[in-house]
């Protein structure tokens, strides 16, 4: 047992459920009201077996399942359940990976034998815990690899499993393509072949695979075949600076929050973490009379440690709010430290500050999507007569 796998299989909607119970069995869409030019970010089963899917419009999402529950992204109350599973992990294991909210890979290599506990103990010991602590449906895995792990998560709705190191191929035999990392394409294509599960595409050779889908398929016959080099690699964790604030009085108007809003940054930016450094990214949250939680989030053009220009580029999504019901709490988040200065004058004009101007906006991108989005391409194996081999793509950067 070297690599375990933490999923809350559909988080934003597990998190919605475990805060309203009677949400349960019922189609759940997050993303907003339908009368909002927004999309769907998460779905229940029950939507998508209608036909929703993420990135569906939300007009169109109630045009294919009309008694779904819509709710809006509470993106500071996820970005804090999500913390909380991490911080638990990483008081189990040394190297904790968060791959998306709700979603983590961790090394537990030898730490049942030092916990005095064999494995299957050791894994429903922390399974129990991370469920117990966070509310949510936890499932939880091990495996010699990462993606046996990650894939024997996926298939079980919650508890905790072990895959022995010599029954990890026959396992992955048995469950369908779906579970490979590749692209929903590459899915379809599968499926058009008559290759319906693993052991189908394990039994097929190395050559046929990577002739017919390229690198996709030479990787997707490796992890079939329960060969997989993939390590844990732990992400420095990020700095984020929250304040919060009780309103004095229930309120409608944008006035008060703007005001509410601009005490928050100004007390936030004198956090010791962030003085003197600009920050990319600002989470804003309110809470209504309700109970509910509207969030909204700006990613700046240009890194800044100024609540005026940090308000400029807020106060706009404030006064288009429509709100349900009076707010009570207004809140921010900043992330996405950068260095003390956004930009810094170089004594030429061409070369090295265009260069940096471009690394800055990449790195902006990449920060609102959330993952590499600019690539360049490099050459691998050029004496190689497979094209798929000659070339490869990295993810752009200094």
């Amino acid at each position: 047992m070297q690599v375990a796998c933490l999923l809350v299989a559909d988080f934003l909607v597990a998190l919605a459920r475990r805060d309203d119970p009677s949400l349960r069995g019922q189609p759940v869409i997050v993303g907003g009201s339908p009368e909002e030019h927004a999309a769907v970010v998460a779905c229940s089963p029950e939507a998508v077996a209608a036909g929703v899917g993420i990135g569906t419009t939300l007009r169109r999402a109630l045009a294919l399942c009309p008694k779904a529950v819509f709710l809006p992204h509470r993106e500071g109350v996820a970005a804090e359940a999500a913390g909380a599973l991490l911080d638990l992990l990483r008081l189990y294991s040394p190297a904790v990976e968060a791959i998306a909210p709700g979603h983590a890979h961790l090394d537990i290599h030898g730490l049942a034998e030092m916990a005095r506990m064999d494995d299957a103990a050791y894994l429903r010991d922390l399974q129990e815990s991370a469920e117990n602590a966070s509310g949510l449906p936890v499932s939880l895995a091990a495996a010699d690899t990462v993606f046996a792990a990650h894939a024997a998560a996926t298939v079980q709705a919650r508890g905790a499993m072990l895959v022995h190191a010599g029954e990890a191929r026959a396992f992955l035999g048995r469950l369908p393509v779906e579970v490979l990392p590749v692209s929903p394409l590459m899915h379809q294509r599968l499926r058009l072949f008559g290759l319906n599960w693993l052991g189908q595409v394990a039994e097929l050779t190395f050559s046929a695979m990577q002739a017919q889908f390229g690198r996709e398929g030479a990787r997707a016959w490796e992890l079939a075949n329960g060969r997989d080099d993939a390590r844990i690699v732990p992400r420095p964790e990020e700095v984020r600076v929250s304040e919060e604030l009780e309103l004095p009085a229930p309120a409608a108007l944008s006035e008060p929050l703007i005001a509410g809003t601009r005490a928050l940054l100004l007390r936030a930016l004198e956090h010791r973490e962030i003085k003197g450094h600009s920050l990319r990214r600002l989470d804003w949250r309110l809470g209504l009379e309700s109970g509910e939680q509207l969030g909204r989030r700006c990613v700046f053009r240009e890194p800044t440690n100024d609540a005026a220009r940090m308000l400029f580029a807020l106060q706009p999504k404030i006064e288009r709010l429509q709100l349900p019901a009076a707010a009570v709490s207004v809140g921010v988040t900043l992330s996405g430290l950068c260095s003390e200065y956004g930009h810094q004058a170089n004594l030429w004009q061409v070369g090295p500050r265009r260069h940096r101007e471009l690394l800055e906006a990449v790195e902006q991108l990449n920060t609102r999507v959330g993952g590499p989005q600019v690539f360049r391409i490099v050459e691998v194996q050029g004496w190689s007569r497979i094209p798929e081999r000659q070339l490869g793509m990295v993810a752009f950067g200094p």
